[in-house]
């Protein structure tokens, strides 16, 4: 008997291609969501005289509060110097918002369970690879009388924090009042909530006190309705934040790049890419840039009605699913176990081998108007095209491209 994998997916609607999701969303753990500064420059035009690099009045951002929940690289790897950070304030918008701010919410809400509190009622989300945490004004008592209803099991305490645990696609949620920290195995590189836990409580050493870099890139970033800090292609570049503030319907971007000590800033390359539209996202009308020692930031506006509608946008269902396997009959069962009702004709699985061979596609759910909490189905689980190979994949689709895993359950078939 070989080890296979049974996967569930998501893949965002019609408006948005994946490619355009992999080109312009700003980028979230897991799936390369940013726009990149990396590559040649000699084919870029000039800087032309129709954009002026004068001033934009960005508003202020807030303190970075988000940094306390930051544990120090070294809880990855003794050699990594920083990591990948989502920041973001989830509570819904009423009008039109940049491309590269409205995208991410796909991602995201694949990569959530639903534990009684949607997500445009959080406060804010923190996604990194040690897992997410989101902070609003809930009680524990309703998460846990949601995760009571599903496959979670409590699983103890840690200090103040109530754990839940699950062992079908391997999660964790840690609850306390107006808190929720939660880690997926397969998705968060590093997936640790006691890590999140014992950052916030000032028990381990945190990313902006361990690392003088990180610290004032996030100073200087602040924040607002959502921050970013990569790790950017651009070799020269040590670190990329990048912000989105709104003063009203006006959004404004801004991108700063924190470059080693002894390295020169490329200003010329900095300001092309800004006219290409490649370093801001492409509704900008207007443009600043500033250099202060090694760090190097431009700032954008983008006028009110540029972007996309948040209200009209499609979304992935934000939903918890479980699963278990009966190996002997070849099957797999599937469960929407809390959250979203969703649209079964959006529904479908895969059976894939390890190599990428499909060897079945078919529609989970029929005969139903709708897929809601407690509602099952039973799909084969072992019918890999490679007679050699007993690893499946199970898809979980909303109409359109851009795919993203949301559920998976190991199995176990012939080899």
């Amino acid at each position: 008997m070989i080890p296979a994998v049974v996967r569930l997916h998501a893949m965002v609607p019609e408006k948005t291609t994946r490619r355009e999701a992999l080109r312009l969303a700003a980028g979230s753990l897991a799936a390369g969501t940013a726009v990149s500064l990396s590559g040649c420059t000699s084919a870029l035009p000039p800087l032309g005289s129709q954009l002026d690099f004068g001033r934009v009045d960005v508003p202020d951002a807030d303190d970075p509060a988000y940094r306390q929940w930051l544990p120090a690289p070294a809880r990855i790897a003794d050699d990594r110097h920083h990591y990948d950070v989502l920041v973001r304030r989830p509570t819904a918008l009423d009008y039109t918002a940049p491309v590269r701010f409205v995208v991410p919410k796909k991602s995201l809400l694949t990569d959530l369970d639903y534990v009684g509190v949607g997500y445009a009622n959080y406060d804010r989300l923190l996604s990194t690879p040690f897992g997410v945490v989101l902070e609003g004004q809930f009680d524990a008592a309703t998460v846990t009388a949601t995760l009571a209803d599903t496959g979670y099991a409590r699983d103890g305490a840690f200090h103040e924090y109530d754990l839940f645990t699950r062992a079908d696609d391997p999660r964790t949620v840690a609850v306390r009042d107006g808190t929720v920290v939660y880690a997926n195995e397969r998705r968060h590189e590093a997936a640790d909530v006691r890590a999140l836990v014992d950052a916030e409580a000032g028990r381990i050493d945190r990313y902006h006190e361990a690392e003088d870099r990180f610290a004032r890139a996030s100073a200087a970033i602040g924040e607002s309705r959502m921050v970013e800090f990569l790790r950017p292609n651009d070799a020269r570049s040590w670190l990329k934040a990048e912000g989105f503030r709104f003063d009203g319907d006006t959004a404004y971007h801004v991108v700063t790049h924190l470059y080693p000590d002894g390295e020169a800033v490329p200003t010329d390359r900095l300001k092309q890419r800004s006219v290409q539209k490649t370093l801001l996202t492409r509704e900008v009308d207007a443009f600043h840039y500033e250099e202060r020692g090694q760090r190097a930031t431009v700032a954008g506006r983008i006028p009110p009605g540029e972007g996309l509608d948040p209200a009209t946008e499609p979304y992935p269902p934000h939903a918890t699913w479980g699963g278990a396997v009966d190996p002997d009959a070849g099957t797999a069962t599937l469960r929407h176990e809390a959250g979203e009702p969703v649209d079964p004709s959006n529904l479908r699985f895969e059976l894939r081998s390890p190599d990428g061979t499909v060897g079945e596609d078919g529609t989970p759910w029929t005969g139903a108007d709708s897929v809601r909490p407690g509602d099952t189905t039973t799909v084969p689980s072992n019918g890999a095209a490679s007679a050699d190979v007993a690893a499946s994949t199970l898809q979980y689709t909303a109409e359109g491209a851009s795919y993203g895993s949301l559920f998976t359950i190991e199995t176990e078939g012939d080899g």
